[in-house]
């Protein structure tokens, strides 16, 4: 007996019926196949424009194929066949299953080629560690093509460029570099492409509006052949924001491109899903050389005592910090204690805009019986210098001065710790076996979201990047693949990356009898 397909069906016409299950509609191809030799029947043809009255589709999504017949028969997938990374030669491959009476087969709308007898990755470019280049406190590299429009004006809504086949809708771009000759730079957002000519809006993210003659990179004043960028500046905020790539204050970060990486002319470019890690600074910090301090120890400074020290915070200026001892609590931790008052300090300081530490955060604790000063800033410039107070009635209340209660003196206090980036492995204290150190990364699921320190979500096509929760004020490297066989979308037909499921066959084996084969679209 025939397989029956579960759940009721409606003939639509065409070979496919639309099968509602749980109020969704499913679309369904149903073919019958015989033996043939050298002819196999073409049951799914994929496309990225579906023709109507044919059998090609769009988007067609995960497939399941059930053999719903009385005979085993072959479901033959055809793929295209890349001799490296990023080469793909003209070659269709075909994958053949033989699939007996009620077996089915699980097919994901996913990136999958067929490589040469060479087993390799398939990986394209490997960028390792990068930190986001920066010129002359600008974030941008070259999109690799060139403005073809000598009439340029402020007024213009679109641009004309020489090749508009490396950008993509939604992609900012950047008119005008900082440099000896122009020092006004433009920022837009394409919201059309239309072959060489973009659409723009203009004059975003703090910038003005750029004639020809401000986006000349040459005293000409021709604007014919200057370059076009892409940057990659933090787009929670104006362009100018910040003199580095880093997260805001609330651990945000956004562009609309990898930091110019996997960017190209044709559809042979993105990142390949699955590569991205991005680790951040840890911060800089200074340490007493203490030991076996806790909350309950006693600082031995005087109770009402007004004491001072002297801070720098991330390379600025030292700043005088006072603060008075409680009366009642003179111990190091508890409600008013010597760390709770040095915090409220630095925290009065940070607020201050005549301050030297305005804005720039530090704080203080119990690290591992030690006392710790911490910069606020994961910056690859975050560090903590304390200096000896020098505004106190006498060197018995400037901390660092000489021997102040429990704090030392300047010079028996251990050498500041510059910041650094995590380590990538981590070793067993038992076995001293390896593992990566996935607690100090951000990465992301293939799916597009991003995890781990932070979460978000990347475009592989375009490299679009928007995270969130992760460390604020935050420098950062990554890691990733790109530009190869897998790298951006998926494409059937796109004469430079065929990356995808082409086409569905069916035949059989039996040469008396006929088959089923159901393709399913879930």
């Amino acid at each position: 007996m025939a397989y029956e397909p579960m759940g009721a069906t409606t003939a639509t016409g065409n070979g496919e019926r639309a099968k509602t299950s749980n109020g969704a509609v499913v679309k369904e191809r149903i073919k019958s196949v015989s033996y043939h030799a050298t002819d196999h029947k073409l049951i799914l043809d994929i496309e990225a424009d579906q023709t109507v009255g044919s059998v090609k589709e769009g988007d067609i999504g995960d497939l399941i194929i059930r053999n719903t017949g009385n005979h085993p028969a072959f479901a033959i997938l055809a793929y295209r066949l890349w001799t490296d990374a990023t080469t793909m030669t003209g070659t269709t491959y075909h994958l053949n299953y033989l699939l007996k009476p009620g077996e089915e087969m699980y097919v994901p709308d996913t990136p999958v080629v067929i490589s040469d007898e060479t087993v390799e990755q398939l990986a394209g470019t490997a960028v390792t560690g990068s930190v986001p280049s920066v010129t002359s406190n600008f974030a941008y590299s070259d999109s690799g093509t060139t403005i073809d429009d000598v009439a340029f004006e402020d007024s213009d809504t679109s641009i004309t460029v020489d090749d508009g086949d490396y950008f993509r809708v939604n992609d900012l771009i950047q008119l005008g570099i900082n440099n000896v000759t122009v020092t006004k730079i433009e920022i837009c957002r394409i919201t059309a492409i239309s072959g060489n000519v973009l659409t723009l809006e203009r004059a975003l993210f703090g910038t003005t509006a750029n004639d020809k003659d401000a986006q000349t990179h040459a005293t000409s004043g021709v604007v014919d052949n200057a370059k076009v960028y892409l940057p990659f500046f933090n787009a929670y905020h104006d362009h100018d924001k910040y003199t580095v790539v880093q997260t805001d204050s609330n651990g945000k970060f956004k562009a609309t491109n990898f930091f110019g990486e996997g960017r190209a002319a044709t559809h042979l470019q993105g990142l390949t899903p699955g590569s991205i890690a991005i680790k951040f600074y840890e911060s800089g910090y200074q340490e007493l050389g203490l030991s076996g301090i806790t909350s309950g120890t006693d600082s031995a400074l005087t109770a009402s005592g007004s004491y001072w020290f002297k801070i720098a915070i991330d390379g600025g200026t030292a700043e005088s910090i006072n603060f008075t001892v409680d009366s009642s609590n003179t111990n190091f931790g508890g409600t008013n204690g010597v760390i709770s008052k040095m915090q409220a300090a630095m925290d009065d300081k940070y607020k201050n805009t005549a301050s030297n530490t305005f804005e720039q955060k530090s704080t203080v604790g119990i690290v591992n019986g030690d006392i710790r000063f911490t910069s606020g800033s994961y910056l690859s410039t975050s560090a903590i210098a304390l200096t000896a107070g020098t505004d106190g009635a006498s060197a018995s209340y400037n901390i660092f001065a000489q021997q102040n209660g429990r704090f030392p003196i300047l010079a028996g206090i251990r050498s500041a710790i510059a910041a650094k980036l995590p380590d990538d492995t981590l070793y067993d204290r038992v076995t001293y076996a390896s593992s990566p150190n996935e607690g100090a990364f951000l990465y992301d699921d293939g799916y597009g979201r991003l995890w781990g320190v932070g979460t978000g979500t990347v475009n592989y096509e375009t490299g679009a990047i928007d995270m969130i929760g992760c460390p604020p004020n935050a420098e950062f490297v990554y890691s990733c693949l790109h530009t190869s066989a897998f790298s951006g979308r998926r494409n059937s037909t796109d004469t430079a990356k065929m990356n995808s499921l082409k086409a569905v066959y069916g035949n059989m084996p039996n040469q008396k009898g006929v088959g089923e084969l159901t393709l399913t679209r879930v």
